[in-house]
């Protein structure tokens, strides 16, 4: 077993943490690695280690997952951040639970990403979305999807595009529906759109292309990496790289833990 340590250097307590954690696999013998998230986004991960420990929030694990092409390689995610949807174990629960996955005391879930290419061009895989929309703030969009038969033109402030994983990050609150990670679709999800196009769920499988004839487009991929489009063919189909998520017996899948936090009743405090 390898395993690689990834941290967000701008979070105190995460640095200290892969600190820690370096010294507790050291004890037990455990080949790994540490390194802080810019140098992870600059290292070669073709070959890839076979378990990723990313101490952070929701963007240290979006950037992080952007490098994992490896289908061997399943990543586990510790929350320092706010929401941490995408990383399910609290720094309370570190060391209990590097014990269970020493043990491959797990499963694995697999999700899906999309492939996000310009003409020819591969951006990279997706785990969330990606944003289409001009790159001069308060300008709107034009544009036209396609996919098979199915031809959409609208004026908008952009576009959102999510996997289901996504589906329940920017795209709901875009109005999209929550799609549950085992269903192969994605969301399109208008943003104040002038025509009154809802938001949409097609197929993954199937490419769905862009072109925005208006607007001085961009690409915001996973809330990081901008894009300049121009007058090129935005191009979404389903990745061949799923990613694997550690799951801990007792455990709930991160959206289904969304859907619980955004569903479940609770009384108004007083």
């Amino acid at each position: 077993m390898k395993i690689t340590i990834v941290y967000a250097a701008t979070r105190a307590e995460s640095a200290e943490s892969a600190r820690r954690l370096h010294s507790f696999l050291e004890e037990r013998g455990v080949e790994h690695s540490v390194m802080s998230l810019t140098d992870f986004e600059k290292a070669d991960t073709s070959a890839g280690d076979d378990i990723l420990i990313v101490l952070g929030g929701d963007g240290t694990m979006l950037r992080a997952a952007r490098r994992i092409t490896s289908p061997s390689i399943v990543v586990a995610g510790v929350n320092y951040g706010r929401a941490g949807y995408l990383c399910q174990i609290q720094p309370a629960e570190l060391y209990e639970s590097m014990e269970k996955i020493l043990k491959r005391d797990y499963q694995v879930d697999r999700v899906s990403r999309l492939a996000v290419y310009l003409d020819d061009r591969f951006l990279g895989d997706v785990l969330n979305e990606i944003l289409i929309s001009s790159r001069r703030p308060g300008r709107i969009i034009e544009y036209r999807i396609a996919q098979e038969d199915l031809i959409l033109v609208d004026v908008a402030d952009g576009v959102i595009i999510s996997t289901p994983i996504g589906s329940t990050a920017y795209a709901l609150s875009a109005g999209g529906p929550a799609v549950h990670e085992d269903v192969e679709a994605m969301v399109v999800a208008p943003l104040a759109s002038m025509t009154n196009l809802r938001p949409l769920v097609v197929p993954m499988s199937t490419p769905l292309y862009v072109n925005v004839s208006k607007g001085e487009p961009q690409i915001l991929v996973d809330g990081h990496t901008y894009y300049d489009v121009g007058q090129s063919t935005v191009k979404v189909v389903k990745s061949p790289n799923s990613l694997g998520f550690i799951r801990l017996r007792g455990q709930l899948m991160f959206s289904r833990r969304l859907r619980k936090r955004l569903y479940q009743h609770r009384p108004f405090e007083t």
